[in-house]
């Protein structure tokens, strides 16, 4: 998995991310243009940050040493990426994810796991949108194209609960320690980083944008 660039000629971009991770949402626009601008599929795959969240999720930490991190977080995202920063409203609580690597991979199975997973953060981070709850995530479905009576089947029954469980595991024994963790072909990038990063990875494994192709 970290030789994402295999035997069948394509080229591969995976992200190992957490929905309730505020840069993996900085990370999604750029991702998004990425795959416009290259004509890639990225795959998105779970790296479930909080394991120890319950389903209801947990209030938010209020310590005087909490707020003085979301500060200098809040500061960071403003600088680094001032357009997103303008649209995110941070839950009131840490959100459960598991529920929400399950329906993923409901969307995966019926091709819409990218724009299944655009939804979902925006849900979360710019509507107010629990990721633990069902409806939530038969919302985002929607948005992807996807059935939401046949996801909320999916999801009270747990049919994907093993799989989501085995796609957890192999972020952990592939060492994922940052969220997110992206593969672009042979590179591996730990965190969030310029999109410009992005692109000399790109070119430096021989890829062009599409446009600069067609012209």
């Amino acid at each position: 998995m970290t030789d994402t660039a295999k035997s069948d000629g394509k080229f591969r971009v995976a992200i190992f991310a957490d929905f309730v991770c505020p840069y993996s949402f900085l990370a999604v626009e750029q991702i998004d243009r990425l795959a416009r601008e290259y004509n890639l599929e990225p795959m998105w795959r779970p790296h479930w940050l909080h394991p120890d969240t319950p389903p209801e999720g947990t209030p938010r930490e209020r310590t005087p040493e909490a707020e003085a991190r979301a500060e200098r977080r809040n500061a960071w995202i403003k600088e680094m990426a001032p357009d997103q920063f303008e649209r995110m409203h941070y839950p009131e609580k840490r959100q459960y994810s598991f529920l929400a690597f399950e329906a993923l991979e409901f969307a995966c199975d019926h091709g819409r796991d990218f724009a299944f997973k655009t939804a979902v953060y925006d849900l979360m981070w710019t509507e107010g949108g629990d990721i633990g709850e069902v409806e939530t995530l038969m919302a985002a479905g929607e948005r992807a194209g996807l059935d939401p009576a046949e996801m909320q089947i999916a999801l009270h029954e747990r049919i994907y609960a093993e799989r989501a469980l085995a796609a957890v595991v192999q972020a952990r024994d592939l060492g994922i320690m940052n969220t997110p963790t992206i593969f672009l072909g042979k590179t591996r990038i730990n965190g969030w980083t310029y999109y410009e990063v992005m692109q000399q990875v790109m070119e430096q494994q021989g890829m062009r944008p599409q446009v600069a192709l067609a012209s």
